[in-house]
């Protein structure tokens, strides 16, 4: 075999740090994009909306106000994720309900049973659009195919520059 060039062989350890580094990078981006996948979109989305209600409902239900009541119900159903909201006693008897979309076959439900103290004092129900979830599903796929995009053929190049080192290695030197 031909021996290679001393540029070539002082080029080839930053070169494959370099990879190495960017392949990292990448993987790093995936495992996030990753953990954002499985809490999102339908879950961390209504939690979120819940997270903000509660407190108020919790007021408006132990104050017994039908008005607060009915705010409440009608400013969760101007989210863009919401189709419909509705706030039950903890007997679950309706006391609100914003109608908005909320017969639509695709939509999921979110219950968030809301607590007095060690009581159950009702019960907040959204119907979340799953179109508007699933859109940002396939946001983080399209991230999670361009991070691949870039990760299998740096993998591959610096499979290739380690399979060529180790190689090197093990070949005798020849003297001249």
């Amino acid at each position: 075999m031909r021996k290679l060039p001393s540029d070539y062989k002082r080029w080839l350890g930053p070169l494959a740090a370099l990879l190495l580094l960017l392949a990292l990078q990448q993987w790093l981006a995936l495992s996030q994009l990753g953990q954002r996948w499985q809490q999102l979109p339908y879950q961390n989305s209504a939690s979120a909306l819940a997270d903000f209600a509660e407190f108020q409902a919790l007021r408006a239900l132990t104050a017994e106000d039908a008005d607060a009541q009915q705010l409440l119900v009608s400013e969760l159903s101007q989210s863009p994720v919401v189709l419909a909201a509705r706030l039950y006693d903890g007997g679950g008897r309706l006391l609100a309900n914003s109608t908005a979309g909320s017969n639509s076959a695709d939509s999921r439900h979110y219950v968030r049973t809301i607590y007095d103290q060690e009581r159950i004092a009702g019960f907040l129900q959204l119907n979340l659009a799953s179109a508007a979830l699933n859109g940002e599903q396939v946001s983080i796929w399209q991230r999670v195919y361009h991070h691949l995009s870039w990760l299998l053929p740096l993998a591959g190049a610096l499979g290739a520059l380690l399979a060529h080192a180790l190689l090197s290695l093990h070949r005798p030197s020849r003297s001249q």
